[in-house]
């Protein structure tokens, strides 16, 4: 009997063992390990520019810029660039 509760302890300690070490090696993958993650991208006008890359706008006369995922423009006027013909 003493014999079948000894195994019975040796069994129990080593699932505890597994358990406890499981969690720790899943606190220490999330603390560090998924914190390093790829940054975020930011999507505009059918591309894909990387976190702080900057580019031009649809209109062509404002900047953009991806800043942690957002696009982010300037809102300059465009003037005009096309020449209005005058009858006479």
């Amino acid at each position: 009997m003493d014999e079948k509760k000894n195994n019975f302890l040796y069994g129990l300690s080593i699932t505890l063992g597994t358990i406890v070490l499981g969690l720790i090696s899943y606190i220490f993958y999330i603390s560090n390990i998924a914190s390093i993650k790829e940054p975020p991208r930011c999507e505009y006008n059918g591309w894909a520019y990387a976190d702080k890359e900057t580019y031009e706008s649809q209109d062509g006369c404002n900047t953009c810029f991806c800043h942690t995922g957002e696009t982010v423009c300037t809102q300059i006027a465009c003037e005009s660039t096309s020449i209005d013909l005058i009858d006479e």
